[in-house]
């Protein structure tokens, strides 16, 4: 019978690629939580599945995959997304750009505009150099190959010097359970930082994120102004947004 059960809970964790306790426990409501931490412990011994706070992924799911990859993934709802973006960017201001995909298409389609920009994106700071105005400032460290962002104590130096009135923030997954995750520490440590410092936070995200659970949190729906989003959000985070007062664009 553990077996079957055990069987069951592999499947449904690598179809989903990341499941919550919540969801498991409605798979078997006969079981006790006990009885599914203890599969899940078994399963993570064998090396199968991965546990994280509030639930479990598949293995190869704790990371992000690489840039050129990610950023082939729903391409025409990031350049929707960062083109909703561009009306929060206002001449004069402040403004930081986290690293990945979402980022980049915002940089790719940034007004001409005096603004000063800080990243922890080389590359998105390379695509800005093709604009006249912007001030561009990298916030340096250690450079993940994987996601072309910068992160590690001298980028946590830099953002606790500067002044922040708009970020945009980019998110490897998120759950209610879980919040918004990420797949390094010091990448989620950098994100949380800036979400602290600036002003006004938005986050960028589209529905393909929802469900997916990364094994940093460094943010909760609560800490954002805005989210900009693909148009395709559930009923239920839509809810959750507007209790906490949080704009959906």
């Amino acid at each position: 019978m553990n077996g079957l059960r055990r069987e069951k809970l592999l499947r449904y964790i690598e179809e989903k690629e990341a499941a919550t306790l919540k969801e498991m426990k409605a798979l078997f409501p006969d079981v006790s939580l006990m009885t599914i931490h203890r599969d899940l412990e078994y399963l993570e011994q064998r090396g199968i599945i991965q546990r994280v706070r509030g639930g479990a992924q598949a293995i190869g799911t704790a990371v992000e995959p690489i840039f050129e990859a990610r950023e082939q993934e729903n391409s025409a709802f990031k350049r929707l997304i960062a083109q909703k973006a561009i009306s929060l960017i206002k001449p004069g201001s402040s403004i930081f750009l986290d690293s990945g995909t979402s980022c980049f298409a915002l940089a790719r389609l940034m007004p001409d505009v005096e603004v000063n920009i800080f990243t922890i994106g080389p590359n998105i700071a390379i695509e800005l150099m093709k604009l006249n105005n912007p001030s561009i400032n990298i916030c340096g460290g250690n450079l993940n190959r994987a996601n072309l962002a910068l992160s590690g104590q001298n980028t946590l130096d830099m953002i606790a010097e500067i002044n922040i009135d708009t970020a945009f923030i980019g998110t490897g997954g998120y759950t209610r359970e879980n919040g918004f995750t990420g797949g390094k520490e010091s990448e989620a440590r950098a994100k949380a930082l800036v979400i602290k410092k600036a002003r006004t936070v938005v986050a960028l995200m589209d529905s393909s994120k929802l469900g997916k659970i990364l094994p940093f949190t460094f943010a909760r729906l609560s800490d954002f102004n805005y989210i900009i989003n693909d148009g395709i959000l559930p009923e239920d985070f839509l809810e959750e947004a507007g209790h906490l007062n949080v704009t959906i664009i």
